[in-house]
């Protein structure tokens, strides 16, 4: 009976743990399954296409969480990752971010410096939010 508790509790600290760390994440992880119902809906969103081992992706990864930090709150516009759907889109190297407008699965193609500062600043102009970095 004790050893039952014991696995219910280990069980439901688990669940709350997983349950926790999907509500924190402030980038969208986006999927074949998820794409289209996240893209090109009632928000504008700005998704950054990328390959795991890819090392320009990994020093984008700390400034483009922070992005999505600074926006979380921002319900116009969603912050989004993806790593399969890329040539579907044009992507031809990683990292590439693009701009999605809100209802449209045409993207533009974001072309600025990669910094957290210069990713909010084209988000504010695409999307019309007028959102700071987030410290």
């Amino acid at each position: 009976m004790n050893m039952e508790k014991s696995q219910i509790w280990l069980t439901f600290g688990n669940l709350s743990l997983l349950a926790t760390s999907a509500m924190a994440a402030d980038v969208i992880v986006l999927t074949e399954e998820n794409f289209h119902k996240e893209v090109g809906q009632d928000k504008g969103a700005l998704v950054e296409f990328y390959a795991p081992w890819c090392g320009h992706c990994k020093k984008l990864a700390p400034k483009y969480e922070k992005l999505g930090e600074s926006l979380k709150k921002a319900i116009s516009v969603l912050i989004g990752k993806h790593k399969s759907v890329c040539s579907k889109y044009g992507v031809q190297g990683y990292p590439t971010i693009q701009w999605f407008p809100k209802g449209s699965l045409e993207p533009k193609k974001y072309e600025g410096p990669r910094t957290a500062e210069a990713l909010i600043e084209f988000v504010n102009r695409e999307g019309g939010t007028f959102v700071f970095i987030a410290f």
